[in-house]
């Protein structure tokens, strides 16, 4: 799945694709290191998963756009996700619609 996306964003020129992560706590590391505009997370992530990655990325780089893109995307991932800080749940059933969704959310970032 990361292949295909990062294959995905890098047909978008206004996307640069800074650095991949195997699991959340790697995904923190990183970014702290990288300080990425967005950050896209799994749910299902070894060590430490998407949702509790989120609170210290966002506390680490309050304006980075985060995205949870997951298999379980029902009103409690929905709701877990919006108190995390997570600025958007895409479905992996709903594939096609990433790229619009990030580039909308950078988009609103100004």
């Amino acid at each position: 799945m990361r292949n295909a996306l990062r294959k995905s964003f890098k047909t978008l020129p206004e996307f640069e694709l800074s650095g991949e992560a195997e699991n959340g706590q790697e995904a923190i590391d990183k970014a702290e290191r990288l300080k990425p505009d967005m950050i896209i997370l799994d749910l299902s992530m070894p060590v430490m998963n998407g949702l509790q990655a989120a609170a210290p990325l966002r506390k680490m780089l309050p304006g980075v756009r985060l995205i949870l893109f997951t298999a379980h995307d029902g009103p409690e991932v929905q709701r877990l996700a919006e108190m995390a800080g997570i600025d958007a749940v895409i479905a992996k059933s709903r594939a096609d619609t990433l790229m619009a969704q990030a580039q909308a959310l950078m988009a609103s970032q100004g």
